[in-house]
């Protein structure tokens, strides 16, 4: 078991890490915010504001997924040889800073509701764990670190 991805192993990563954020982030959506399907929509019509609720809700998965392949590969590239231990820290960070950024910085691009649901506790929880997912994955496939 090791932590050093490959680039290419950072979309996977990303894939993995924004699947299971997305999961979490619907389950918070139904059962303490506004909804699945409201969650979606408002992600997707930052790009289709005319569009139906369907098309609103597949651009908006589309742009999840897009958004964590980006996220999955600049953190493979980033990541130096740790233990698993400090690879989970990390990463957990790393779901920090994104949401931080998200809600401080790029809040002015992206829907205000889905601004507000990214600043619920539930929202805060599914940062952190999109970080921890990505240091899961590189845990399970990553490089060994070299012993020094």
């Amino acid at each position: 078991m090791g932590t050093k991805l490959q680039p290419r192993q950072g979309i996977y990563a990303g894939l993995f890490a924004g699947l299971g954020m997305m999961s979490l982030w619907l389950l918070g959506a139904q059962i303490w915010g506004p909804g699945a399907k409201m969650l979606l929509t408002s992600i997707g019509s930052v790009l289709v504001s005319g569009g139906s609720a369907t098309m609103q809700m597949s651009v908006g998965l589309l742009l999840h997924f897009l958004i964590s392949v980006g996220l999955g590969a600049l953190f493979a590239v980033s990541l130096d040889r740790l233990n698993s231990k400090d690879t989970l820290i990390v990463s957990t960070f790393y779901g920090f800073t994104i949401w931080v950024v998200s809600i401080l910085i790029l809040r002015h691009w992206v829907h205000v509701d889905a601004v507000q649901m990214s600043r619920s506790w539930w929202g805060f929880f599914v940062f952190l764990s999109f970080g921890f997912l990505l240091g899961v994955y590189a845990n399970l496939f990553g490089q060994a670190p070299a012993d020094s």
